[in-house]
């Protein structure tokens, strides 16, 4: 598996990395994060000599490979000085590890491999991903280029791609999507073992650390995306990484300048790239390595600030300049989830909100408690509970249901009831505990990370899928939950309570809504193709007929229609998996702003044999007889309650009834309820 040759390099550097240094974990961090560095690098260059392409992904990892490798023998055959003090947990013979500390670690270690099992065998089958995720990787190996493109759904471009660029190599190199989903698990890999550094920087034992790892593996929203490929977990490794770079340079002071400015940048400029959420994650700890360079550097501060500002606009700067040639902006088309209304009484309005998305329980009753004293709480600081200009979601409501504690868990929408009772409970404990208040670094970066959530309930509308781009704050957190428990006076209630998490994570684990392992619909006895489908079960049927007919006319360039309904991924799969010929697709009639890259060389000169349209209610687009593109006639040839089919006019392909039959059969289907 060519697929290898990456992960040949990231291995390469880590070695290289580790070569002076005796704390494994800090080695791969920091590996991960230059080969996060490199990948983006290899694509923006690829991309711009339109060398997206198998022999140009293959030959660049190859090269680098045989680079890396050349320079790791070199210095192996010097001798070699430990340059860092041996401040890192070491097994050795002198050591014993407690039996409890072994059993959490077999916990964490179960947990991370189930879901790497799911996230190995499912197939990518998000809603999101289905729109635009995985879409834009397919249109990506089409064009050759990261560029942007025509389409009816203008998401695929503006949005932060970083995650899907690892997902175009994966792709490339292997011919498929198997490996797509473990993006977000090596993410959850860096993150477990990222925040038990920062658990270690601020001063945690060997428990402390444990137990913070133990915290970060067992969020029900992160088990639920860490086998799918959202983004929510890069962007949460990534902040981890910012974090624990930012305390390595308080703990360094005058040495390693330069190499943690840039280990700053980068992980800053990675986050960024991966996810527009990463402005409000980092910004706190950015005031933070302010401050501490202000009063350290004083006026030399602008030279760290310059790299670390230099790195991360860099590693943007070919996505913000795209953006800014199609729509005006480097941050894309202007959203509605910005809150339009802003106050003390909003913030408050929002943070309860927020924090709603993670109580609600299978007791009915308890739900409507909370929500009726939300609503109380609202009129109290005269505030619209439903108000659009601070609400997404139309009305606000306290999520219930076994869903929402992780049977058929939602990865869309889940929450962490469990974490955010223990986050309570330790801040209750740090302010009754003088002695833990006394440790002024833990006490600034459980400022730094609750300020984000602020932030975000500040800057971000309400909507009933928040509780997943919550995921990074709950990641941050849980070395502070983690060191606080770690410093009870009575450890076996500490201990007992992680491993209640441990054992409580076990739903969420099994029962993940759209990618079981247990129960009659699992992804060892569903096939591949259904799987695609989890989200919208009732479209398998449609679209492998659709694509059947297709593959009937030995139709290979097809055009989409999608309107607003752009849930085109397994299009492209059901198509390449049944077309002998090369299949090119592309967006026709698109009415966007991106219509005008219609006119470039690469899309002007598109003429496809079939159009496929989009006809549920989401899509907002009416049945017709016949679709109009580039002077051609496509006369509709196939038809189902959500799709049809049309095919060039002169190209000989005669329809499956007359145009009298095709009406009355048109007038029956608009009587029927579209999905």
């Amino acid at each position: 598996m060519f697929i290898i040759l990456p992960l040949i390099s990231l291995i390469a550097i880590f070695l290289l990395i580790n070569k002076n240094s005796r704390d494994w974990r800090k080695s791969l961090i920091v590996a991960f994060t230059y080969w996060g560095v490199l990948l983006t690098v290899i694509t923006e260059i690829l991309s711009f000599l339109k060398l997206i392409t198998f022999g140009g992904i293959l030959v660049t990892w190859g090269l680098i490979c045989i680079i890396l490798i050349s320079i790791y023998l070199r210095l192996n055959s010097q001798k070699t000085e430990i340059l860092e003090p041996n401040n890192s947990f070491q097994v050795n013979e002198n050591l014993k590890i407690p039996s409890v500390i072994k059993f959490l670690l077999s916990g964490v270690g179960f947990v991370v491999a189930t879901i790497g099992l799911i996230a190995i065998i499912a197939p990518p089958n998000n809603w999101d991903s289905m729109d635009y995720h995985m879409s834009r990787v397919a249109h990506w190996i089409e064009n050759h280029s990261v560029a942007h493109y025509p389409t009816s759904y203008t998401p695929q471009l503006y949005q932060n791609p970083w995650s899907e660029f690892v997902i175009l190599h994966f792709q490339i190199l292997t011919g498929g999507d198997y490996f797509a989903n473990l993006v977000q698990w090596f993410s959850m890999i860096g993150s477990i073992i990222g925040v038990s550094l920062i658990a270690k920087k601020l001063g945690a034992d060997l428990q402390g650390q444990v137990f913070s790892a133990v915290v970060t593996a067992t969020i029900p929203m992160g088990i639920l995306q860490a086998s799918g490929t959202q983004n929510d977990y890069v962007i949460a490794y990534w902040v981890v990484c910012l974090a624990y770079y930012l305390l390595s340079t308080i703990e360094a002071k005058n040495s390693n300048v330069w190499i943690n400015s840039f280990n700053i940048g980068s992980s800053i400029g990675l986050a960024i790239l991966s996810k527009a959420t990463a402005y409000f994650y980092v910004f706190p700890f950015l005031v933070w390595f302010g401050l501490y360079q202000i009063k350290r550097l004083r006026w030399q501060v602008w030279k760290p600030a310059l790299m670390v500002a230099s790195i991360s606009l860099l590693l943007n700067i070919s996505h913000y300049l795209r953006n800014y040639h199609l729509f005006g902006s480097p941050l894309g088309e202007p959203g509605e989830y910005k809150n339009e209304l802003h106050g003390i009484n909003i913030l408050f309005s929002n943070v309860i909100r927020n924090l709603a998305l993670h109580i609600g329980t299978p007791i009915g009753l308890w739900n409507g408690i909370a929500n009726k004293l939300i609503k109380i709480i609202h009129t109290l600081i005269s505030v619209d509970i439903n108000d659009p200009r601070i609400t997404f979601s139309k009305t606000f409501f306290v999520p219930g249901g076994w869903s929402t504690i992780g049977i058929y868990g939602n990865e869309n929408d889940a929450g962490n009831f469990v974490h955010l009772a223990l986050l309570i409970t330790c801040i209750i404990i740090l302010i009754t505990r003088k002695s833990i208040r006394k440790d002024s670094y833990l006490v600034a970066y459980f400022i730094a990370t609750i300020s984000t959530f602020f932030i975000f309930c500040y800057l971000v509308k309400w909507q009933a899928w928040n509780s997943r781009l919550h995921l990074t704050f709950f990641v941050l957190i849980s070395p502070f939950l983690g060191i606080i428990l770690s410093k009870l006076k009575k450890q076996k209630i500490a201990i007992l309570l992680v491993t209640f998490l441990l054992i409580s994570s076990l739903p969420w684990l099994f029962f993940n809504r759209y990618r079981p392992i247990i129960n009659s619909n699992n992804i060892f006895q569903t096939t591949r193709t259904e799987q695609y489908f989890s989200n919208r079960p009732y479209l398998k049927g449609t679209y492998t007929g659709a694509v059947e007919f297709l593959n009937s006319k030995k139709c290979s360039n097809i055009g989409l229609l999608m309107g607003n309904d752009p849930w085109e991924y397994p299009l492209w799969v059901l198509l390449q998996q049944n077309n002998q010929e090369v299949v090119k697709i592309q967006h026709v009639n698109v009415t966007n702003i991106s219509a005008s890259l219609e006119k470039q060389d690469s899309y002007k000169d598109f003429q496809p044999c079939g159009i496929i349209a989009m006809e549920t209610k989401k899509s907002k687009q009416n049945k017709s007889l016949e679709v109009n593109f580039k002077g051609k006639t496509y006369t509709r040839s196939w038809d189902s309650p959500e799709l049809g089919v049309f095919i060039k006019q002169n190209s000989g392909v005669r329809s499956q009834n007359s145009e009298s039959d095709f009406s009355r059969h048109l007038e029956n289907l608009t009587s029927i309820s579209l999905s």
